[in-house]
């Protein structure tokens, strides 16, 4: 994945906690879309302002303890949430 890609969330869907868990809603096609914390704090750091790799580096700082990885752990949850169409990349 390009390290230099903006991504950008699309508009209808919906960041929500319920009984604890995150869910990632969509208004469109009603399907729910489970994230733990990392994933949620991806999608909140998707607007479009922030570099894959300015993405990847925001996550080693809030998980230093699992860095190593990091940067795949983004490609990866990125690449779910465009096939889910709730960012563009």
């Amino acid at each position: 994945m390009d390290r230099n890609l903006r991504p950008q969330q699309r508009e209808g869907f919906l960041l929500e906690e319920m009984d604890g868990e995150l869910m990632l809603y969509s208004v469109a096609t009603t399907t729910i879309i489970a994230l733990n914390r990392s994933a949620a704090l991806i999608w909140e750091l998707c607007r479009g302002q922030y570099t894959v790799a300015e993405i990847a580096a925001a996550l080693a700082d809030a998980y230093p303890e699992s860095a190593e990885g990091i940067a795949q752990q983004v490609a990866v949850t990125l690449a779910q949430l465009e096939a889910h169409g709730a960012i563009e990349l």
